[in-house]
Order: structure tokens, then sequence, then C-alpha cells
């Protein structure tokens, strides 16, 4: 079943980094849910506009902004979390979405509020397991993400061990 989530900038890095990243997250996630500034966060550098960046993934049907709400004390606080990153766990947790974010201090802030958490290369898994893709397309996937520079060895290595 697709469903919808809310995203920090960086699985959408990741997303970038893999061959085809838009179209295999589409088998699995219906709508990605984002503040404006994690897709200021991801286009700016590399694109002019939101619009462009959109265009160029052909993704302005599964990328959505939304306003977070007033960020709550516990996240507003972290001296460890940026913006982008605070508004994300913000609005997760005020729409009651699974939250994809890969930075360590930001999912344990998530994790900390009871929120759903989840990486892109925990998706590639979770893909393999449900048979959407299979284990040469799920360890080719993380070799991506890992050549990529989004997982480090460590992680790559204990993932392989896990599909």
């Amino acid at each position: 079943m697709k469903r919808e989530v809310v995203s920090d900038a960086g699985p959408l890095i990741s997303l970038e980094k893999m061959e085809g990243g838009y179209s295999f997250i589409r088998k699995l996630i219906s709508k990605i849910i984002v503040p404006p500034s994690v897709l200021e966060e991801v286009f700016s550098g590399s694109f002019s506009t939101a619009e462009d960046y959109l265009q160029a993934f052909n993704i302005q049907d599964l990328i959505e902004t939304q306003v977070p709400p007033v960020i709550p004390e516990a996240i507003n606080s972290n001296p460890d979390l940026h913006q982008p990153e605070k508004e994300a766990i913000a609005l997760a947790l005020s729409i009651q979405k699974p939250l994809l974010i890969e930075e360590d201090i930001g999912r344990g802030v998530g994790d900390s509020l009871g929120l759903i958490i989840s990486g892109i290369a925990g998706l590639v898994l979770q893909a393999q397991a449900q048979k959407i893709i299979n284990k040469k397309e799920a360890t080719l996937k993380l070799r991506e993400l890992f050549e990529g520079g989004r997982l480090n060895r460590k992680l790559y290595e204990s993932l392989l061990q896990n599909i």
C-alpha cells in the first residue's frame, strides 16, 4: 500500500543519487510532503526555482509543500537541528505522517516524539522485503547510495547483510 510521508532534504538528495530514484520511490510512496524550506534546500544551487527542480525530475505530482505549524519547543530548542529539519519534524508530528530523515540527530528527535522514521536505505530494504524490487536491484540501489556518499561503509555493509 502506498502512503504519504513527510521528508527532510537528505532523503530527497539520496533519491537524486540513485538511478531512477524518484521512479523507485513512487512504488512505495504516493506523496512526499515537505516544508517550503526543505524544497528550497534541495533545489538551491542546482536549479533557479523549485518548479525547475520538480520539472527536471518529473515529480510535480509527487512532492507537495506544506507550511509547518508553530514548531514545538522540544524541537525548536535543539541547537543541533537546522531549520528545515525542525520544520520537517514539526510537520510530520502535526499531520501524523511518517518522516523520511537521514541525519542521526533528527532521527533521534523524531523517534523521541513517537514518529515513524525511515531513510531511503530503509525503504530499499522494505521494497525488497515486499518483493517490489529483487535482491539484485536492492543491492545496486544500496551501492548507489554508498558510492553517492549517502551511506558510510559500516552502515552499507550492515544493510547488505539484511537483504
